[in-house]
């Protein structure tokens, strides 16, 4: 019974780890996934090498009383290059990417943001699954109304706002915004109503109107302050009347 247990959860997790690598790949290809530098991502060839390896297994576990020395020498130097390829393959792709970003290594920067439309605060969808994110690992927030980008930067265009939106499904352009919400997706522009007057759309950093908000780069900081606040306004008010200013004191970590 506990032979069955083991075999069945052999298999389980090689066809989990597979389904897991070919689902991630080519995910995020705009700017925010750096596999296609490299023959297999990272999380492809961990999950490739976890499926031999538990193959592998699996061989030995079923065959092991019918095979000779010079097979079972064979099936085990083979488990042990699965394992040494799969290292060395993460360590090399993980040493060149440090060593060709542009801060020469990964970095952990964050920005606080807010979005109120018609005088009402608007949320990201609530994140799903163990990894509580709501984006990519590169650029996410984690239903905290923080940017977060923790990873390798290769340009500075991957920790822009664009990103950030285009990393949790939605898109921002110099006069609108789509953001994705747990009611579907969200989109406004100027020229929609608010309270049945035409409406513009205005982002503010750190108090400051930025006129063209999507390729702007939040600050490499890892704490806020003096990382940056951002809010994103769709508003009838004249821009005379918005509360522009972040509070800074939400977060410290």
């Amino acid at each position: 019974m506990k032979k069955r247990f083991l075999i069945f959860s052999v298999l389980i997790i090689s066809i989990l780890a597979v389904n897991f690598a070919l689902s991630h790949e080519g995910e995020e290809e705009f700017v925010l996934d750096h596999s296609g530098l490299y023959p297999l991502s990272q999380l492809a060839a961990a999950g490739y090498g976890s499926a031999a390896f538990g193959a592998l297994i699996l061989i030995i576990i079923l065959l092991h009383k019918a095979m000779n020395d010079a097979v079972k020498r064979a099936v085990y130097i083979a488990l042990v290059a699965v394992v040494f390829i799969v290292t060395a393959y993460l360590v090399v792709t993980t040493l060149h990417l440090n060593i060709i970003s542009l801060t020469k290594g990964p970095v952990h920067w964050h920005a606080d943001f807010e979005i109120w439309v018609c005088d009402k605060e608007i949320k990201l969808v609530e994140p799903k699954g163990l990894s509580n994110k709501q984006g990519t690992d590169l650029m996410h927030a984690h239903n905290d109304n923080r940017i977060h980008v923790e990873g390798v930067i290769l340009d500075k265009k991957q920790a822009s706002l664009g990103a950030f939106f285009y990393a949790v499904g939605g898109s921002l352009t110099n006069d609108g915004l789509k953001v994705p919400t747990d009611n579907g997706l969200f989109s406004f522009h100027d020229g929609d109503f608010c309270n049945e007057k035409p409406a513009k759309f205005y982002v503010f950093v750190n108090g400051n109107l930025i006129e063209n908000p999507s390729p702007y780069e939040i600050a490499p900081y890892e704490k806020v302050p003096p990382g940056d606040g951002i809010k994103f306004i769709f508003t009838e008010k004249p821009i005379e009347e918005i509360d522009r200013y972040i509070k800074t004191d939400k977060h410290t970590d």
